[in-house]
């Protein structure tokens, strides 16, 4: 026997007034359905929205927050290069605070720049080749 014919078998005759009540109250089911099947669509579109709001205010959040970073990173690379240069000029400044208390190195720059002798010191200028 096949499996139709078993449900067939099984299947009870309905009243025929039930079975109007029921034909009757098909088209109620079918609005009820397609009132469901609507409010649905719209809370699913609703929920859609707001979703892509939120995403929308995070991905600007953080759209935000890359370019405050980049630009604190571009002025931490300007100023760890400053830095770089000023400390290179402290330590060329201290070198030359050492050097002028020596002695000697006080007479060498009298000597170059201002042109110093001592007493019965001849001085040669001689020309430069510097064409």
């Amino acid at each position: 026997m096949s499996t139709y014919n078993r449900r067939q078998l099984n299947k009870q005759h309905v009243n025929p007034e039930i079975q109007q009540i029921i034909r009757n109250s098909e088209p109620a089911n079918m609005q009820a359905k397609r009132h469901y099947q609507r409010a649905h669509a719209n809370r699913e579109k609703k929920i859609l929205f707001f979703g892509a709001v939120f995403a929308s205010i995070f991905a600007v959040q953080l759209l935000v927050s890359q370019v405050k970073l980049h630009a604190a990173n571009a002025t931490l690379t300007a100023t760890q290069a400053r830095l770089t240069t000023v400390q290179k000029t402290n330590r060329d400044l201290k070198a030359d605070q050492k050097r002028l208390n020596d002695p000697a190195y006080l007479q060498q720059i009298l000597r170059d720049k201002y042109g110093y002798t001592k007493s019965g010191e001849l001085v040669y200028n001689l020309p430069s080749n510097n064409n």
